[in-house]
């Protein structure tokens, strides 16, 4: 294998899940969106979503759910119900 940048040979700065170029912590972040979207449809508040699929509070689940969908949880909330 080649060096990739500054890391030494054999090690490479982007792995990806299963060849499809996604990162692995974005792809868990997105699986955890996915799974916070269901909740959230099930009507399950968004306090209780964040500690369900694995972010650490409800402003991380907030962050990352905005970066991902472009809008709040709780505004995805009330726009389904």
């Amino acid at each position: 294998m080649t060096e990739v940048g500054t890391i030494r040979e054999g090690v490479t700065t982007s792995v990806t899940i299963r060849g499809s170029g996604v990162e692995p912590h974005r792809y868990v972040t997105g699986r955890r969106v996915d799974r916070a979207r269901a909740l959230l449809l099930d009507r399950v508040p968004p306090a209780e979503v964040a500690a369900t699929v694995g972010f650490y509070d409800q402003a991380h689940l907030t962050r990352h759910f905005r970066a991902t969908l472009g809008v709040t949880p709780g505004a995805y909330a009330r726009a389904a119900a």
